[in-house]
């Protein structure tokens, strides 16, 4: 039996925004995994559509400390996407 690791969300936002993390994260060796669902509720009134485009991007449960510092070192501005 293939033992399933644990993945956990490291970042919820914009299809754009996460394929720059996901490929800022692959650089530093770190396997990214991609949710992209749409989401939407059923109720009794019609379809409530939520985030759209949102895509939810998950790390392996050893990497999550790594990643996290990655893109908050990112959002700060340590890491530029121009030479």
């Amino acid at each position: 039996m293939i033992k399933q690791q644990n993945r956990i969300s490291i970042h919820q936002g914009s299809k754009e925004q996460a394929m720059i993390l996901k490929a800022l994260l692959e650089s530093f060796s770190i396997m990214v995994f991609e949710d992209s669902s749409l989401m939407s509720v059923f109720n009794p009134w019609g379809v409530l559509v939520g985030d759209v485009n949102s895509v939810k991007l998950r790390v392996k449960e050893e990497d999550y400390n790594e990643a996290k510092k990655i893109i908050d070192d990112f959002n700060i501005g340590l890491y530029s996407l121009s030479k």
